[in-house]
């Protein structure tokens, strides 16, 4: 599991970028309906996140992650990983979620985390599990 302890401290630049794309969440359709994130207190780098699931096979659901901004962010992309244990194709045994299919290769300058946050809902949706590959499959128990 990644923990607090992974993230370096963010440079100015980076904690700019990142302080951005929070405050860009409050524009219309950016956040996801039923996620809501928060930077942590001891680094911008890390965002807690809770997520409630109304529809599909995971409805009723409430599944608490964390976002893992690298130091060279926007450059590479967060890390994504559930606290909440989840039996999907796409995630590990510890949480991590497989982001390949969304964003491969990533794009520093068009690909955002309000990217990020529709696309982890639509990988729960049933067109986006239909979509998910064998080699995609983090949790082949989940993919079978």
């Amino acid at each position: 599991m990644l923990s607090t302890d992974d993230a370096s401290p963010a440079s100015g630049l980076v904690s700019e970028t990142l302080a951005m794309e929070y405050a860009s969440l409050r524009h219309p359709h950016h956040l996801p309906l039923g996620i809501y994130v928060l930077p942590d207190e001891a680094s911008l780098l890390i965002w807690q996140g809770v997520w409630f699931l109304h529809q599909g096979f995971y409805a009723n659901s409430v599944l608490k992650f964390k976002l893992v901004f690298p130091p060279n962010y926007p450059d590479a992309p967060p890390a994504l990983q559930f606290i909440t244990q989840v039996f999907h194709p796409l995630v590990r045994e510890d949480g991590l979620i497989n982001m390949e299919g969304g964003f491969s290769p990533w794009r520093p300058r068009e690909h955002h985390v309000h990217h990020v946050l529709h696309w982890l809902k639509a990988a729960f949706k049933k067109e986006g599990l239909a979509a998910v590959s064998e080699t995609q499959a983090w949790n082949k128990e989940a993919y079978r």
